[in-house]
This record gives structure tokens, C-alpha cells and sequence, in this order.
């Protein structure tokens, strides 16, 4: 590329910066002169560090609400940290400017390379970018429509919110890592920094829940708890207990819970308003026979509970749980008879966990022996999600933890479970 030096001058490492009302916060701490460019002037582009304009200076215009500044919060220059990629060599971490958030948000205007954006995102990041747009995408969601969410609107989302963008980029780097065992190491790396990033802007605005940011903020939740399945199974976490302490999926699960309470009617309006339900209600015979010997194994359940659990209140609720169960395995039969499987049973198993009472999710966590057996009967339908990447293994992580932790009195109790998912170490 051709540069003009025919204007160049003599320049000072500092020049003393003529007074502005218009220039922007970082280059007035600075003192030195900002070419007052819009989202970001010069300096701060070149430098990579967020660009902003004292609000007394700026035009009504121009203003709009940034999802990542809390009220107390105060503009700072601030270089981000490279970090070394497996394969060799310093990148820039990607970093998209909450000014770019609020331009596009408030005028719809595209980026303008001119402004030195464009450097703030590497190759790394925009091949995580396309392989989401042309293949991870499609692993999350059965529906036509809800594809469309997950390819096309939810990009465009993560335009206006970048943690979203960040979520996304970590969920392609997983995918890339499950797709190329080889070049795993690389991929978790990019995938932990985007996740990293993404999740603690979240938490970040979390308080500022309301109804104009609800759906971006609940999908930015969904896609966090598909970030966690996708990063694998790992020792002392069992989605709903651990070895100590709540277990991480368990607190993502109630983050979610409390958004979808708080504006359940926002959430499920628009783009995410549910479709039909036009799954199958006709049961191969195959299907049926599965069905039938799962029913069979979690009827005798009910029964061990009935006759063990002494306390009115906490028999009725694990009776309640069971019963709740058995409807959940009649909808998983009909419909895999209709040929669904992996992510496409996700809303039904995930379902359940989401209605478990705080009192049943306390006698999990604590490890009670009959919360277990039922978890265990529940886990056998976690297996037929195996085709979805994010699912792979799952199902023989939580039988294992079940079984690690069950009183060995109730270990004939988990015995079918385990042949079901674990047929060749099973006596």
C-alpha cells in the first residue's frame, strides 16, 4: 500500500494539546490532540483501547445506554492482554468497542474501517465467526425458525451486545475443538478467553435486567449453560451435585430461572415465541417396548419410595418428581419414534431439571439416596442425547458421579440405569 509523506512533520513523542470541548476522554488525560473521529478518534484506535466522549461534549444525538457501564463506572484507557494461541505467537484478544454497541444501536450506521475497528478483531476470530455461520449454528436447534434465531438474529444481536458476540465465538471455538481432536488444545484456549470474557460482562449487567434487554440477556444465559456441556464432563461435577459445594451448572440453571421469571412474557415474544407442537404421538413398536421397560424400572422406584420414605411431605414430593418424570419419558419415546434425538430432546430433559422443587434440588446436592435413584432413571434419557457435540458423554459422567456417591444398600437400585448406558461394565 502506497503512503503520501508528502504532508509529513517533524512530530514529538507528547505535543501539548490545544484545548477542545469535543475531544475524547482519553487523549484530554493525555493531553494530546484528538482528531475527534467518531466511534473512536485515531489515538484510541490505534491503540486498541475503548474511545469515549464526556457526555457534557457530546450532542443528544449521539448518546445511547451502553450494556456494559454501571452508573459508577469511569472510562479508562486500558490495553487488553494478548494471550499465545497454541499454534505460536501474540494475537490481540478480539474486543469490540461499546462504542461501535451504541452507534449501531441508536443510527443503524455500519462500522467505518477508516476508524481503525477493524484491527481489533484477528483471523482467529473471524474463522470462529464463520464456521458458527455456516456449521455450529446448526447443532443448537432443531426448528427452522429457531435456526434462523441462532444463525441470523442472534449474530446481529451480538452486533448491539458484544458479550453475546464473545459467547458465540467461544461456542464455535468448542465446536471446532469436538470437530478436530488435534487442534484441541488451540480452540479450548480461544474458546476459555471468549468465555471468560463474555461471562463477566454478563454479570455485569445482570441488574440492569429490564424488557428492552431480556431476550438478549436470556439467550446470552442459554448459550452460557451450552458453553458448559460443550467444554465436556469434568471429575466432582455432576450437573446438579458435586463433590463440594452447589455445582456450576446448577447456579448457571437458576440465572436462567430467574430471568425467564422475572419477564417470562418479554422472553417468549417475537423471535422466541414458541412454535406448535407438532411432534408424534404414535409410538413404533420399538419405542414401545423401550418405553414399557423404562416405566417398569421407574415404577419400582415409586414403590421403594412409598415404602422408605416415612416424612409426608418429602414423600409426596419425590412422588411428585416421579410422576413428573414419567410424563417427560412418554414425550422422549414419541418422539424418537419420529425420528428426533440430540439437541431436538433438549427443551424435555432440561425441562425437568428446570421444574425439580428446591427442596428435591437440596436432597441432591446432599446427595439423599432415593434423589438419587430417580436421578439415575433420569440420566438413561440424557443418553439419547449423545448425537448433539455439547451432550457427548454426559450421560455415563452423571451415572458415575450417582454411583460414586450412593450408599452401596441402594446400588441394585441403579443397576438397570447403568446396563442401559454402560451395557459392557455391567455385570
Amino acid at each position: 500500500m502506497d503512503i503520501d509523506l508528502s504532508d509529513a512533520k517533524p512530530t514529538r513523542a507528547r505535543r501539548t494539546h490545544r484545548k477542545s470541548r469535543l475531544g475524547c476522554a482519553n487523549c484530554k488525560r493525555r493531553r494530546i490532540k484528538c482528531d475527534e473521529k467518531r466511534p473512536a478518534c485515531s489515538n484510541c484506535a490505534n491503540h486498541l483501547i475503548e474511545c469515549a466522549y464526556n457526555s457534557t461534549a457530546e450532542s443528544p444525538e449521539s448518546q445511547s445506554p451502553s450494556f456494559l457501564q454501571t452508573p459508577t463506572e469511569r472510562p479508562r484507557p486500558r490495553r487488553y492482554q494478548p494471550h499465545r494461541y497454541a499454534t505460536g505467537g501474540l494475537k490481540q484478544t478480539f474486543k469490540l468497542s461499546s462504542q461501535l454497541s451504541q452507534l449501531t444501536e441508536s443510527t443503524g450506521t455500519q462500522c467505518d474501517l477508516t476508524s481503525g475497528l477493524f484491527g481489533t478483531i484477528t483471523v482467529a476470530d473471524l474463522h470462529l465467526l464463520h464456521h458458527y455461520t455456516i456449521n455450529t449454528y446448526q447443532s443448537m436447534t432443531a426448528g427452522k425458525d429457531l435456526r434462523d434465531v441462532w444463525q441470523k438474529h442472534l449474530v446481529h444481536w451480538g452486533i448491539q451486545f458484544p458479550p453475546i458476540l464473545h459467547l458465540i465465538l467461544a461456542l464455535s471455538a468448542l465446536h471446532l475443538a469436538y470437530k478436530q481432536p488435534d487442534l484441541r488444545e488451540k480452540y479450548i484456549q480461544q474458546a476459555d478467553n471468549h468465555f471468560s470474557f463474555g461471562t463477566r460482562s454478563i454479570t455485569r449487567v445482570l441488574s440492569e435486567l429490564n424488557t428492552d434487554n431480556c431476550q438478549k440477556i436470556y439467550m446470552s444465559a442459554v448459550m452460557i449453560c451450552f458453553i458448559y456441556f460443550g467444554r465436556g464432563p469434568r471429575l466432582g461435577e455432576y450437573l446438579i451435585f458435586s463433590d463440594s459445594g452447589p455445582a456450576e451448572w446448577l447456579v448457571l440453571m437458576r440465572g436462567v430461572r430467574l430471568i425467564v421469571t422475572s419477564h417470562h412474557a418479554e422472553v417468549f415474544s417475537g423471535l422466541l415465541q414458541p412454535g406448535p407442537n407438532d411432534w408424534s404421538h404414535n409410538l413404533t413398536a420399538e419405542m414401545r417396548l423401550e418405553l414399557h421397560e423404562h416405566t417398569v424400572q421407574t415404577e419400582a422406584v415409586r414403590r421403594l419410595v412409598e415404602s422408605d420414605i416415612a416424612d409426608d411431605e418429602t414423600r409426596g414430593r419425590h412422588l411428585a418428581v416421579i410422576e413428573n418424570l414419567l410424563e417427560i419419558m412418554r414425550e422422549v419415546y414419541e418422539r424418537r419414534s419420529a425420528g428426533s434425538s440430540g439437541v431436538e430432546l433438549m427443551d424435555l430433559l432440561i425441562g425437568w431439571f428446570y421444574r425439580l422443587p428446591e427442596e428435591m434440588i437440596g436432597s441432591l446436592e446432599l446427595k439423599e439416596p432415593h434423589a438419587l435413584v430417580i436421578l439415575a432413571h433420569w440420566a438413561v434419557l440424557l443418553r439419547y442425547m449423545d448425537s448433539a457435540w455439547f451432550m457427548d458423554s454426559w450421560a455415563e459422567h452423571v451415572l458415575s458421579g450417582i454411583s460414586t456417591y450412593l450408599h452401596e444398600f441402594f446400588h441394585p437400585w441403579i443397576k438397570w440405569p447403568l446396563q442401559k448406558v454402560h451395557p459392557t461394565q455391567v455385570s
